[in-house]
């Protein structure tokens, strides 16, 4: 999604999502790996190190996922690649009521790209992309990453759960970020769709959950109890109206956190400086008692252990003995952290990532002052310059469709 930003603004969640489709679908591989490759810069640039990429979301191949591992692999990232994998409807996004005109349903019957294929084809190139790809260069992982819950069938999820001990890896999904996908697992299941994946035996440690912004008390108590991760990404979900995570009952209820951006069509941009002031100011309006209100230092944490217990990586997110070098060095001559008064404070509520300098993985520079190392930027910026309008003209029968949800 990285070539999307300015693209969408004042839009809902179903019509983001098929103008997503129209702006990504059908790439080719060199399209696929210059996008991951911007992106890369961005996060480097800002001071991320460590990603975990939920890619991509149409039918894809093994030489796709090769592509966007190779861009990880050039800009010298840590990466989780998380395949974003389903075998039901998007129904979620599908035209309701009246707007579901026969004209409308004749296109979305022919030009979906998110028709679901069958199960074991599905689960065939999870399991080749993870035998080639993950551990790779002992920094990039490769997870199952089932798009929904509400958009698989049990045996998926199952599947997902098991590849997942098989090779000591994790799942990763878009949890409950909007009430209409509330309302279809109630339809599906008669109970919430957290209650009905404690039952299959999945949402455990290895899990990590993206938006989290409709979760019940009760869902909070059993992620908490088994260990799941909540990925808040209060920007994305402030923009599109989806929704708000409601960041102190999962403290309370003992869920671990980590912080997300989403994609850059409902963001715009990559920058996790953002989230973090987020999540730490967007309930307070609404929260009288100002000790329920989330410190800087539980969100730090949650923006450097929580993002590593997500990508099950115990040796990341702290500066210790033991722990991996991945470093972000900041220049704190920026007129925003003078005086220095609180580094904590100003980290959260002044830094935009602006005054990185240095960016460090595995002991190895990746970004110094010349930009990131071994990586050709102009060269980069000026190729995913031209890739949204090639997609657009490749696509205009999907961006039909985004239209007619106008």
């Amino acid at each position: 999604m990285q070539v999307e930003p300015g693209t969408a603004d004042r839009l809902d969640h179903q019509r983001v999502m098929w103008l997503n489709q129209a702006n990504t679908a059908r790439r080719t591989s060199d399209e696929i790996y210059a996008s991951a490759l911007l992106g890369c810069l961005q996060m480097l640039r800002s001071g991320t190190t460590a990603v975990m990429d939920h890619f991509p979301e149409q039918q894809f191949g093994v030489e796709d996922v090769a592509a966007v591992v190779r861009a990880y692999e050039d800009c010298g990232m840590r990466a989780v690649v998380a395949l974003r994998i389903f075998d039901g409807e998007y129904s979620d996004i599908m035209p309701q009521g009246s707007a579901a005109t026969p004209e409308l349903l004749s296109a979305i019957d022919k030009s979906n790209p998110l028709r679901p294929r069958p199960l074991e084809e599905t689960l065939d190139v999870c399991r080749e992309s993870i035998t080639r790809f993950d551990r790779h260069q002992d920094r990039i992982r490769v997870f199952t990453a089932p798009s929904n819950p509400v958009r698989c069938s049990d045996a998926l999820l199952v599947a997902c759960q098991e590849l997942a001990q098989a090779h000591d890896g994790g799942v990763h999904c878009h949890l409950l970020e909007t009430q209409a996908q509330v309302d279809i697992a109630r339809r599906l299941y008669g109970r919430s769709v957290v209650e009905h994946l404690v039952d299959l035996g999945c949402m455990d440690q290895r899990w990590s959950c993206a938006h989290c912004n409709w979760v019940t008390v009760n869902d909070m108590a059993l992620m908490g109890a088994r260990g799941a991760i909540a990925v808040l990404n209060p920007e994305s979900n402030l923009k599109i109206g989806s929704g708000i995570p409601p960041v102190p009952d999962l403290l309370a209820n003992g869920v671990v956190c980590a912080l997300g951006t989403d994609g850059v069509i409902t963001n715009d941009n990559l920058i996790l400086q953002e989230a973090m002031q987020l999540t730490a100011m967007l309930h307070r309006a609404g929260e009288a008692d100002r000790g329920r209100w989330t410190t800087v230092e539980q969100v730090i944490d949650m923006a450097t252990v929580g993002g590593a217990k997500a990508m099950l990586e115990p040796e990341l997110g702290r500066i210790a003995p033991g722990q991996r070098a991945d470093l972000v060095l900041y220049d704190l001559s920026a007129p925003w952290w003078i005086p220095l008064n609180s580094p904590e404070q100003q980290f959260v509520f002044g830094e935009r990532g602006s005054s990185v300098r240095t960016a460090i993985v595995d002991g190895r520079v990746v970004l110094d002052e010349d930009g990131v190392v071994g990586v050709d930027e102009a060269a980069v910026l000026e190729e995913a310059r031209a890739i949204l309008g090639a997609s657009q003209r490749r696509n205009s029968d999907i961006l039909e469709i985004a239209d007619r949800f106008a």
